[in-house]
């Protein structure tokens, strides 16, 4: 019995660090890209615009599609992510990842019931294991 994939949904996918993720999680094992949001290339191919993985995915962008998803990669670009999770209701049982900067400082970061935490290991083990919401270092 197949073991059933981890479903991730990337918002700014269009982006430089968009295309990076797909690239990285395209092949992973265990998990399934539900959706990659690019306002800018709704209903483009992902290939159109991240040309190296031609042949490696049929992804389509989406144009601020949200589904039910177990984690949330936040790759726009920088303060568009408070923004979208200011405008946006994400599931309480949702973790997101945030790859911009826009939580990634020492202030006490706080939107719709997540708490964003310095996703350094070194500093914030105990808190990154205990937490729905990280902050990518940079």
């Amino acid at each position: 019995m197949k073991p059933l994939k981890t479903k991730v949904g990337i918002i700014g996918a269009a982006g430089y660090t968009g295309g990076e993720l797909i690239r990285l999680l395209i092949n992973h094992p265990n998990i399934e890209i539900a959706f990659a949001q690019s306002n800018s290339c709704a209903g483009r191919k992902v290939v159109d615009v991240h040309t190296d993985l031609f042949g490696e995915t049929e992804l389509i962008f989406s144009f601020s599609k949200l589904m039910e998803i177990e984690i949330l990669f936040l790759c726009s670009s920088h303060g568009e992510a408070k923004e979208f999770l200011t405008t946006n209701k994400i599931s309480a049982h949702t973790k997101i990842i945030d790859l911009s900067q826009d939580f990634r400082l020492n202030e006490n970061h706080t939107i719709n019931n997540y708490e964003f935490v310095y996703g350094l290991p070194e500093l914030n083990k105990i808190k990154i294991m205990q937490t729905n919401a990280v902050a990518n270092p940079g």
